[in-house]
């Protein structure tokens, strides 16, 4: 006998269903942000790799080459001393999405090596000027650039040593930050 009335329903009621859902929104949005702080952790130890690879590939052509003026054209800089990743199309981008030059100082009576890394937020400049080759260099400014602009001029705010993460929150701008460190 075949019962006709019968209520013997298999599956998922709606309120489960919408439960279900409501439960693996929250998982993705906790996974997204999850991914996203580590993305951004991973750029910034990226670009503190570029910064020592460079300094590095500099100081073994100082000492390799007898003569220092050769250091300064851009081609040698270009093959020598950026890392490879940085360069697309002969111009310079750091792992933070951002511009980069490195090269001797626009002041031509100083005998300096700079690094400037650009369109940096508020965030990425403060990690950046927390890093330990802030203690190695002879300065460093903070300029606040118009998208476009040449990297690190104007005036900006110049200091000298490590700082820590409050004095770094300081001295750097809401955005558009380009850092120049000066060696």
């Amino acid at each position: 006998m075949v019962c006709v009335n019968c209520s013997n329903e298999k599956g998922r009621s709606m309120v489960e269903m919408l439960g279900v859902l409501a439960i693996i929104g929250v998982l993705s949005t906790a996974g997204i942000a999850g991914y996203t702080k580590a993305m951004e952790k991973f750029k910034i130890n990226t670009a503190a790799n570029q910064i020592s690879t460079i300094i590095s590939n500099y100081n073994t052509l100082m000492l390799n080459s007898p003569n220092k003026n050769d250091l300064y054209n851009e081609r040698v800089i270009n093959q020598l001393v950026l890392p490879v990743e940085m360069l697309h199309e002969g111009k310079c981008y750091h792992a933070l999405n951002g511009r980069c030059s490195v090269g001797h100082n626009l002041d031509p009576t100083k005998d300096e090596f700079v690094i400037r890394f650009g369109d940096l937020s508020k965030d990425l400049c403060v990690n950046l000027l927390s890093l330990p080759v802030t203690e190695s260099a002879l300065r460093i400014t903070i300029n606040k650039n118009a998208p476009g602009a040449t990297l690190g001029s104007g005036g900006g705010k110049e200091f000298k040593g490590a700082v820590n993460i409050s004095k770094a929150a300081e001295l750097c701008y809401e955005k558009d930050n380009t850092i120049c460190w000066v060696f």
